[in-house]
Parts: structure tokens; C-alpha cells; sequence
């Protein structure tokens, strides 16, 4: 809709919500209503002033019920019926509205008098508290009700107004849902004495007029009553909230009352309440509980759903006195569970029963065991009948469905279990075989190949093994034989010429002294050379199992390697240690042994820490060589192009044994030297 510029000339016949208006929407400042002799229109001052179009708010403020003014402004579409957005207002001083009347009620319920003045009584047949700020009234006119707002105070409370025959003069508004589609009316009160009460509330509201279940609602040639009505039953169903049924000789009724709390099945009590009309069957609503001292056993009626059902088909002549009425009465069902739905929150737990020839739902509270699909019970509840409209030839409409309400899990009777075998568990149990032999074929198929995978791995590793233990037996054996051949050949040789030359020495000592000089110098080289020679010779005979253990082993070395030097080596180990394989044990033996001989020879160190670590229960050993030597540049230092092979003997060993080698130096700073090679790759009984 667009916005037109619009001129209205008008008295205010409402400002904002009336007497019930906040005090921080007081005034017109949020919206107020103008009308004339031809209607009226909301003025919806709130959204002007945000959108700008109106800046005064202070003169806003000073606008009253009656003023006229002078507005000019745009007409906007507004959210459920047209509005105006003023631009510029004048004050024209007090106006003249035009009278109230008393509508035809007929447009009035259907909201052709909307924002127009009017002037309607009413019964007020409910009050209740909607805000902290305001009380909500239904008011009962005979052929509609419509609602009130009026402002939390006591004199407005239920005390007073519940019964009350009211006169209420205010703008006709509306009630409407999401949809904004119109609900019902709803009077919007701009001054207190427009509500004027015409007959008050009684003051006790059990002093009414007394009817019995069965003439509750009866046909009366006055129309319907407004008022409250007062009738006695025994209680057969109570939510201990709001719902309530009592029946009492053969009938029947649904009461929506409140303070139930203290209010128990089989008790005799007094119901004061407003016919309510709004289900097929008349019940009460608005009503107040008491109790009359007496306890009496409910009845209940067996019945079928065919049986209730065909109870229709027995009216004769206008005749209904032979008609069982079992709406509201507390009935006994057979049948068989089909399903069980359990509550979630404030829903009860949901049921549905198949009775023979058709299936009923059973609503049960609280939280309770579900029942099993087949199984077949015995229901007692209130039977909670749902009518069809009547055809537009037949005053009597036909039932189509029946719920159950049930009190607690006591109301169902277990007649006869279901197999365990139900379809469902049946279709369960193949599922789950079904999946498990997929998974076990899975599984075996895998398992198959990760061992043939496994299997073949461990064949490779084996040869590689055994290949590498069979090349270590055969270098130790030539490394024995090499070592023999040196004793028995060079170094003898060695020993000879060194006796010879020191007899010399001894038939020379009358000779010159530069030849005495000559032999002692060829005397100490030959003794360097038999030493070097010796620490070849147990360099290549050398191997732990020998001599003891590992550990033994290395603190031999420690002590050969360290004859004629000042460098200190100190063995650390933990205990126990484990027993090593040959392959292992040899080639460790070796690094060591290049590590400690690279500390004496290049590095200058005053000392040598080595430590052999294990955990029990690890499956790597740890070995750790470090110096307090002159260090090397790690980037830079020699190798095999310069002739230097320590370091690339030491990785090829480590590698050949499946382990890591880290070598930490820098210039100044000594050196460390870390092996770690695992154990459950190799089996002593392979290598």
C-alpha cells in the first residue's frame, strides 16, 4: 500500500491501551485513536516519531481522551488494518465524540465495529492473571464472548468480577492469532467508569442454582444461563492441574476448574462452574472444587467400540432415554497393544489399542514401563469421544473416534504376554546376524591378508637376519684368523727384531754415543709399532660373549682403549641389563670402541662418560658416548673423500641394526654420541 498524505479532523476517543497502558507508553507518545460520526482509525504516533516524520514527543504527551484535533499525516498499511502516521497536529481544544451505543452483536463478534466506540454487557465467566501488570476477563454475552483487559488491582481480581453482569463502554478491538486473522473482539477501557457492574458476583459461588449431570444443559425457553450453575458427582479422573470428570448416574461431564491439588479419585464433591459448550457434550468450565466428606467406589461399564458406536443407531421418535451415554464415563475396553509411544515433557504417553473391529488411543501420564507390541490388556478410562459434524438433514451427529484417559499405570490389567519373538525383535535379531557374519567374513578376509602380509615381511626380515648374521659370523671368523696370523707372523717378527736390537745395544755401549741414540730411538718405535699392533690384534679377536657379559665387554674395552693415555672412561649402566645377541652386542661393541678411539686421537679429552641405558620391559637400548673434548663443526667434518671412515662405519653398523645414530658437537664444547637400536627385531636364537 502506498502512503498517502492524508487531513483528519477528529476527537480522541482512546490513548494507547487505555487504563492499562504502561507508564512508560503513557500519553499518545505510542498511539491513539480518532474518530467521528463516520468511524475511527489508530494513529500509530510510535512509528512516526522513530521514523521521524514527528519530532515533538512533549506535545505528544499533552494529547488526552477527548481532544480534538487537526492531523495531517500519511495513511500507511499498518499490521492489521490501517493507520495513520501524523506529520503535523493541532490542538483544537475539547471535541465531541459520538455516543456509544449498544451494537447489533452480531457484527460486533464478527469485528464490523472495529475501532469504533460501543457500549455491551456480558457475564464474566473467567479472570484470570495474564501479566504482573494487568488482569484478562472473558466476558459471556449468550451468543459470543469477547475480552477485557483491566489494570492488576483487587477490585478487578476473580473475587469480584467472576459472575459478575457487567456493562462495558470502550473502543471495540481485536484479538487476533500469528496469522493475524481476527479471533475475537476485545474492548480497550480508557476511563474506570466505563466499566459498570450490573449485578455483582455472588458471594458464595456454590449458593447458585442446582442441576443434576443429566440437565446440565437442557433446553430452557429463556436461552442458555450465563451464570454459574452448581452440580454434585463423584470424581473419576483428575489431573491434579485443570481437568477434571465427574460422573454421577450414568453421565458423565469434563470440568475445567482449578486448585485440584487436593482433589482425589472416588471423592463426592460439588462443582460451581459456566456451562461450557465449546465440545459436542456440555461440560463446566471456570469451576470451583469442593468436597462433601463422602467416598464412593466409581463405576465403570464394560464396553466395546462397536457397542458404544452402535449406541447412535438407537434413537427412536426424538426418544433418547434408551441411548447409553458413554461420553465421560469411565468404561472398561479390551484389545491388544499396537503401539506404545512414551511421553516426552508434558505429553502423556501414547497408546493405541486395537479393540476387535477398530483401534481406540489410550493416554496414560507419568512414566511407566512400555508395553510390548501384541500385548493384550484390560483398559479402564474416561471414554473421550470425538463427533462428527451433523449432516445438514439429522440434528445428531455420529461418533468417529474414542480416546482413552487413564488415570495411572493401575488402569491396565495385563491379560496375555506377546511371544519374545516379535517381528520386530525377529527382524532385529536376523539384522544383527546378518551384519555379524558380513563383519566376521570382513574380518577374516582381512586378517587373512595382513597375515599373509605379515608373514611375508617376517620371511624378508628373517633372511635379511639370518643373511646378516651369517655375514657377521663369517667377518669374525676372518677377523680371528687375521688376528692370529698377526700375532704368530708380524708381531713375532716385530718382538725378534726388538731382542735383536737391544743386544746390539748391550755389545755397542763402548761405541759412539750417536750410535747408542740410533738404537734407543729404533727401539721405541718398534715397541709402537708391537702396541698399535697389539690393540689391532684385540680389535679384531674382540667380542663380548667371550669375556662375560655386554656390559663386561665394554668396560674392558674402557680400560685396553685407555693404556698409555691420559683420558679417563667411566662405564654407566642400568640395572639389570638385558642379554644381548652376538649381532647386536658386536657391532655396539665396535661403535663404542670408534667412538672412545675418536675422543683419544682427535678430540684431546681429559674424560669419556658412557652410558648404556635400558628400561625393563623397553624394547630399544640406548647408548650414550660423551667427551669433554675440543669438539668438531658437525656441517663440516671429515669423511671418506679425506680418508676418514669412523663416522660412516659407525652409521653403516647402526643402520645394519635398525637403530638411529645422533652426533652433537660444536668447536669448544665436546662431543656427544647417541645410538638407540631396537631389540624385538632381533632373536638371539636368529642372529
Amino acid at each position: 500500500m502506498n502512503r498517502n498524505m492524508v487531513r483528519v479532523q477528529a476527537t480522541i476517543s482512546s490513548v494507547g491501551d487505555g487504563i492499562i497502558t504502561w507508564p512508560s507508553h503513557a500519553g499518545a507518545a505510542k498511539s491513539f485513536c480518532l474518530e467521528d460520526d463516520t468511524g475511527g482509525i489508530w494513529v500509530r504516533s510510535s512509528l512516526a516519531l522513530d521514523e521521524q516524520l514527528f519530532q515533538d514527543a512533549d506535545f505528544l504527551s499533552s494529547l488526552t481522551y477527548g481532544t480534538k484535533i487537526d492531523l495531517v499525516g500519511l495513511l500507511d498499511a499498518g499490521g492489521y488494518s490501517p493507520v495513520l502516521l501524523p506529520m503535523q497536529i493541532t490542538n483544537s481544544g475539547e471535541g465531541h465524540l459520538p455516543n456509544a451505543n449498544q451494537p447489533d452483536m452480531k457484527r460486533f463478534l464478527n469485528g464490523a465495529e472495529n475501532i469504533r466506540r460501543v457500549r455491551v454487557r456480558g457475564v464474566v465467566q473467567n479472570v484470570t492473571k495474564e501479566t504482573k501488570n494487568y488482569w484478562l476477563l472473558r466476558v459471556e454475552t449468550g451468543v459470543g464472548h469477547f475480552l477485557v483487559r483491566l489494570p492488576l488491582e483487587d477490585q478487578y481480581g476473580p473475587d469480584r468480577m467472576l459472575d459478575a453482569e457487567l456493562e462495558i463502554t470502550g473502543l471495540a478491538g481485536a484479538s487476533r492469532n500469528w496469522r493475524s486473522e481476527f479471533v475475537c473482539p476485545r474492548m480497550i477501557i480508557d476511563r474506570r467508569e466505563h466499566v459498570q457492574v450490573l449485578k455483582p458476583a455472588p458471594k458464595d459461588p456454590f449458593s447458585v442454582d442446582r442441576v443434576s449431570l443429566a440437565d446440565l444443559d437442557g433446553f430452557k425457553p429463556e436461552g442458555r444461563p450465563l451464570h454459574r450453575l452448581c452440580a454434585q458427582g463423584t470424581v473419576t479422573y483428575c489431573d491434579g492441574d485443570s481437568l477434571l470428570y465427574i460422573q454421577d448416574e450414568g453421565i458423565g461431564v469434563r470440568v475445567i476448574a482449578s486448585d485440584l491439588a487436593s482433589i482425589e479419585i472416588g471423592q463426592r464433591v460439588e462443582v460451581s462452574g459456566f456451562i461450557d459448550n465449546s465440545r459436542y457434550f456440555a461440560g463446566l468450565r471456570g469451576g470451583l472444587v469442593r468436597t462433601l466428606g463422602d467416598r464412593e467406589a466409581t463405576v465403570s461399564v464394560l464396553a466395546d467400540l462397536p457397542e458404544i458406536f452402535a449406541e447412535r443407531t438407537r434413537f427412536v421418535a426424538g426418544d433418547t432415554k434408551e441411548v447409553v451415554n458413554y461420553e465421560g464415563r469411565l468404561v472398561h475396553l479390551e484389545g491388544e497393544v499396537l503401539s506404545f509411544q512414551p511421553g516426552i515433557g508434558n505429553w502423556q504417553n501414547r497408546l493405541v489399542i486395537d479393540c476387535g473391529q477398530s483401534t481406540t488411543t489410550a493416554f496414560l501420564p507419568g512414566k511407566v514401563k512400555p508395553l510390548l507390541p501384541g500385548t493384550k490388556v484390560m483398559m479402564t478410562g474416561i471414554a473421550n469421544m470425538t463427533f462428527a459434524p451433523p449432516d445438514t438433514s439429522a440434528n445428531l451427529a455420529m461418533p468417529t473416534a474414542l480416546d482413552l484417559l487413564l488415570r495411572d499405570a493401575r488402569d491396565i490389567s495385563i491379560l496375555e504376554r506377546p511371544s519374545w519373538w516379535t517381528p520386530q525383535r525377529t527382524f532385529i535379531a536376523l539384522t544383527i546376524i546378518t551384519i555379524a557374519a558380513l563383519a566376521a567374513f570382513l574380518w577374516a578376509f582381512t586378517l587373512r591378508r595382513s597375515l599373509e602380509h605379515q608373514t611375508s615381511r617376517l620371511a624378508r626380515e628373517m633372511r635379511i637376519r639370518h643373511d646378516a648374521s651369517l655375514e657377521f659370523q663369517a667377518a669374525i671368523r676372518e677377523r680371528t684368523r687375521l688376528a692370529a696370523n698377526l700375532h704368530d707372523t708380524v708381531l713375532q717378527t716385530l718382538a725378534g727384531i726388538a731382542y735383536q736390537i737391544d743386544a746390539c745395544g748391550q755389545v755397542a755401549n763402548n761405541d759412539s754415543p750417536d750410535d747408542h741414540d740410533h738404537l734407543q730411538t729404533a727401539k721405541r718405535m718398534i715397541q709402537r709399532g708391537q702396541n698399535d699392533l697389539r690393540n689391532v690384534v684385540w680389535a679384531l679377536h674382540c667380542m663380548p660373549l667371550e669375556d662375560g657379559t655386554f656390559v663386561d665387554a665394554v668396560n674392558h674395552l674402557a680400560r685396553k682403549q685407555t693404556v698409555e693415555h691420559d683420558t679417563e672412561v667411566y662405564v654407566q649402566y642400568d640395572e639389570p641389563f638385558p642379554v644381548l645377541a652376538d649381532f647386536i652386542a658386536g657391532n655396539l661393541l665396535l661403535i663404542i670402541q670408534e667412538a672412545i678411539h675418536n675422543t683419544i686421537k682427535h678430540a684431546r679429552a681429559t674424560r669419556v662418560d658412557v652410558k648404556l641405558s635400558w628400561a625393563p620391559g623397553a624394547d630399544h637400548i640406548a647408548v650414550c658416548v660423551s667427551d669433554d673434548g675440543v669438539g668438531f663443526d658437525t656441517a663440516n667434518h671429515l669423511g671418506r673423500c679425506e680418508g676418514h671412515f669412523g663416522f660412516v662405519s659407525m652409521e653403516q653398523r647402526v643402520q645394519r641394526l635398525g637403530g638411529e645414530l645422533t652426533i652433537e658437537s660444536q668447536p669448544g664444547a665436546g662431543t656427544t654420541l647417541r645410538v638407540s637400536i631396537p631389540l624385538k627385531e632381533f632373536d638371539p636364537a636368529i642372529a
